[in-house]
């Protein structure tokens, strides 16, 4: 025998209730969007010899950009840095981090 399903029908709508109402424009904040803010926002106010890391998944450079795009939206001195010695890590502070980390030991050093 051949199974049929029913539909669902809701109750009538009157056509000038659709048209009061806006249609919710605008996509939802990612989530990750949301931690980074809270991030950005504990290092802001925190110390400034104080670092704190963010352990990512996926690409470097989508996480570095999500950061940056984040740290630039709340206004506030925060920076991002990275480390060769440790993947997987975006480190944010309140003073820029010197770029020579992780580097063995070459010309002028």
């Amino acid at each position: 025998m051949t199974k049929f399903t029913t539909i669902k029908v809701g109750k009538p709508l009157n056509l000038d209730d659709l048209k009061k109402k806006a249609a919710p424009r605008g996509h939802r904040a990612n989530p990750r969007d949301e931690d980074l803010a809270r991030l950005v926002n504990e290092v802001s106010v925190g110390a400034a010899s104080q670092v704190l890391p963010w352990h990512f998944e996926g690409k470097a450079a989508t996480a570095r950009a999500a950061a940056n795009k984040v740290v630039k939206a709340s206004g506030a001195a925060v920076y991002v840095s990275s480390r060769p010695d440790m993947p997987g890590v975006l480190l944010f502070s309140r003073v820029p981090l010197s770029g020579r980390q992780g580097k063995g030991k070459g010309k002028g050093n």
